[in-house]
């Protein structure tokens, strides 16, 4: 009876000892920060906004021309590009600001009327 009583004593010891050393050998370790060449700074992405906003006030115009205008080389701007879309935070910001310009010029065209459209006759 004393030998099952050791004997269970130690199992439980031992799987205790087991438990414990796989929680402290399996902590979650801690995630790796965003590299720095992956980071937006705040010029560059009200660049990228103003960019947008540009060819989406003025449909005439074409990336390379609203480039052409800051004096900043496709390749950069598709850098600047890939950054943002790799931040879905950002990409949110982008959305939101683009999404209020465009508020803000249709709430400055002039009202049109419009004309109903007539059903179409039943067969």
């Amino acid at each position: 009876m004393v030998s099952r009583v050791i004997g269970m004593v130690l199992g439980v010891g031992a799987v205790g000892a087991l438990v414990g050393a796989l929680m402290f050998g399996l902590q979650p370790e801690a995630q790796e920060p965003v590299p720095a060449a992956d980071d937006v700074s705040a010029s560059e992405l009200q660049l990228y906004i103003d960019v947008y906003a540009e060819l989406q006030g003025d449909h005439a115009v074409t990336l390379d021309q609203a480039l052409a205008r800051r004096s900043m080389p496709l390749s950069e701007f598709r850098g600047i590009e890939r950054r943002v879309q790799k931040q879905e935070r950002l990409v949110r910001k982008v959305r939101e600001a683009l999404l209020a310009q465009a508020k803000a010029r249709g709430e400055q065209l002039p009202a049109v009327a419009v004309k109903p459209v007539p059903a179409a006759p039943a067969r």
